[in-house]
């Protein structure tokens, strides 16, 4: 095998594979990508198992065939080499990359060991790339990290007539939002790791394929595809949590708020809840305990419905208002203020935000 190609664009389609090799595999070979050199292109891959990646790119084809290598060391080499025109040759068990005077040579691994590709899922139906990544960066944030509870790292997926809808939830934070589809198939339900599908998105662009099938998940974008094996647990049933209508509704600047709660919250420790007043046409959020530091401050808002007196996780309110982009946003109570407050500023995206207790 021996082709010639662009570094900086070898590099970008072989870290796109590289994205579905386990750094510490079970077994080292699935530390490898798969580079097969057909006239004018190479088709790269990656695969774990649990996840693949295949991506294809043009390229000048002297020689074809197919070579395993190490996905670490060479792609970190592609890397280094900026937008030289590199050539890869590979005779027997060693792969000579060169590049102007730098010269490397890394050995193969064994091909035939690589496990075959599974192939990839029909598509399920068409979204926005860019769209569809907005929406996950949306409520990503709401998912759980802590792997003691695998099912709240996930993010469901679930199709709805012309949208798809996105729900994450770590118990104390929910997130749904919406994005506009075109279905190709029967309606559609999953369970991906959130992880994943944070990592998935950021490559997509334009027109973007949804796959599935069976116990597999994945998104096709041009010449990229990216697949993951579906999460098989019970996600908790939160749409139901979101009110349809709420008693009283506050609504302000975003990034005013935002700013008011940086502040604030700087006198009380990181998980020490700031309060949340709405009275008239002023919002006041005060922080610390009359023991030690305190702060206030109010900004306008306006109110419909009742006054209210509320306390979140600081922590929580900052995400939210940073991960809706709207400039203003709205708090829905209900006339039980001990459950969730709604917060939406943009169609299609709401969040759910447990209130803390007060003495």
């Amino acid at each position: 095998m021996k082709f010639a190609i662009q570094a900086n664009a070898l590099a970008d389609a072989a870290g796109f594979a590289l994205k579905a090799v386990n750094p510490r595999p079970a077994n080292p070979v699935l530390s490898g990508i798969f580079i097969e050199a057909v006239p004018g292109a190479l088709r790269i891959s990656g695969f774990d198992y649990e996840k693949s990646s295949r991506t294809q790119v043009a390229a000048e084809v002297e020689a074809n065939g197919h070579a395993l290598l190490s996905g670490k060391i060479f792609t970190q080499i592609i890397q280094k080499l900026g937008r030289k025109v590199v050539t890869v040759s590979v005779d027997g068990a060693v792969a000579t990359i060169s590049a102007g005077s730098a010269v490397f040579r890394i050995g193969t691994m064994p091909a035939q060991d690589f496990p075959a590709m599974p192939g990839l899922p029909e598509p399920a139906g068409t979204v926005d790339g860019n769209v569809l990544a907005a929406a996950v960066a949306q409520v990503i944030g709401a998912a759980a990290t802590d792997e003691s509870l695998p099912v709240l790292t996930g993010v469901k997926i679930v199709s709805d007539g012309a949208n798809l809808v996105l729900l994450t939830t770590d118990r104390y934070r929910l997130a749904e939002v919406n994005v506009p589809w075109q279905p190709a198939g029967p309606p559609i339900e999953v369970l991906v790791r959130g992880k994943w599908l944070n990592d998935a998105v950021k490559d997509l662009a334009g027109e973007t394929q949804v796959l599935t099938a069976d116990s597999i998940f994945g998104l096709r974008s041009g010449n990229r595809a990216t697949t993951a094996v579906t999460m098989d647990q019970d996600f908790p049933k939160i749409r139901s949590l979101f009110p349809e209508s709420t008693d009283t509704d506050v609504t302000v600047d975003r990034a005013e708020l935002a700013e008011v709660i940086s502040r604030v919250s700087l006198v009380a420790e990181k998980t020490t809840p700031v309060r949340f007043r709405a009275s008239g046409s002023q919002l006041t959020i005060d922080a610390g305990t009359g023991e030690g530091a305190t702060g206030e401050e109010s900004i306008p808002c306006d109110l419909d419905g009742t006054d209210v007196v509320a306390a979140f996780n600081p922590g929580y309110l900052a995400w939210s208002l940073a991960a809706t982009p709207s400039e203003q946003v709205t708090f829905g109570f209900q006339a039980n203020r001990g459950k969730p407050a709604l917060v939406t500023g943009h169609d299609g995206l709401s969040h759910l935000l447990m209130p803390v207790r007060l003495p």
